[in-house]
């Protein structure tokens, strides 16, 4: 049975929002095509994508959210929602989003959390960090080809 901060890692990221093969891998446009998924598919709305872009933008000058390993977590906290919104993009060949260790970056995870939930804001990272800190399910999810087959990893492995 996982635990509670594990069923929040799973819970957050349905499968419509789990890309692969993107046109492009720089960070800018990686944030992008998140924040578009995120508005084709309803979790927020289309006024609301500048907002989040710049509150995105705004907490990656503050010092890059590349935590090493091929694993960025762009993530901020917003006000219009009372929950986790998030998507995840596996990149093809990874891209420089200023990784501390230089790595190129294959794993985005886009967290957004409740502004007045700071709590719920770290549970979230913290259940990202704790998922990509292991081996076996980072090499699972290199291999994944659909949204279906990253669900799956992230099932079985969270």
């Amino acid at each position: 049975m996982p635990d509670p901060v594990s069923r929040l890692l799973v819970s957050s990221l349905p499968e419509e929002n789990l890309l692969v093969n993107l046109p492009a891998e720089d960070r800018p446009s990686v944030v992008k095509a998140l924040i578009q998924n995120l508005v084709a598919t309803g979790k927020i709305q289309k006024g609301q994508a500048a907002a989040v872009t710049r509150l995105v933008n705004e907490r990656e000058e503050k010092g890059s959210t590349a935590i090493g390993g091929g694993v960025a977590i762009p993530h901020t906290q917003v006000s219009f929602s009372d929950t986790v919104i998030a998507a995840f993009a596996l990149l093809a060949n990874g891209s420089g989003f200023n990784a501390l260790d230089g790595a190129p970056v294959r794993y985005v995870f886009l967290i957004l959390t409740p502004k007045d939930n700071v709590p719920l804001h770290h549970e979230m990272l913290k259940a990202v960090t704790s998922f990509v800190r292991r081996h076996i399910p980072i090499k699972a999810l290199s291999g994944c080809r659909t949204p279906a087959e990253i669900k799956s990893v992230f099932q079985d492995y969270a």
